[in-house]
């Protein structure tokens, strides 16, 4: 059996969060992304679709645009945006999606798990 552990989460700033808000990366294409980030610059998308940063000519999966992610959130991070939870917390979420509802726990991540 799993032993899920809580775990000391960054999330945004409660002040920042509704300019950070953003829906799932794969909602857009590239060009839409784009679109998005260049109306709001503080929206999550610039590290969730950091190719939003980069000419088309860049590859979605090119090295540069995952470093670009890693740098834009420790800024984020730096500048206060996301803050640290004080205390290790469960995460629980619900999706609606046509009338319908999915629960989880955050996150599956293997290193929460033991």
């Amino acid at each position: 059996m799993a032993n899920i552990k809580p775990f000391f989460a960054y999330r945004p700033d409660r002040e920042k969060a509704a300019d950070i808000a953003a829906l799932p990366y794969d909602v857009y294409s590239r060009e839409e992304a784009c679109k998005v980030v260049e109306k709001n610059p503080n929206s999550f998308l610039a590290i969730d679709r950091a190719e939003t940063q980069f000419s088309a000519a860049v590859d979605i999966y090119d090295e540069r645009v995952y470093a670009k992610a890693h740098e834009i959130l420790w800024k984020w991070i730096q500048e206060g945006r996301f803050v640290h939870e004080e205390k290790a917390c469960y995460y629980i979420y619900e999706q609606l999606l046509n009338g319908k509802s999915q629960k989880g726990l955050l996150p599956v991540h293997p290193l929460m798990i033991t």
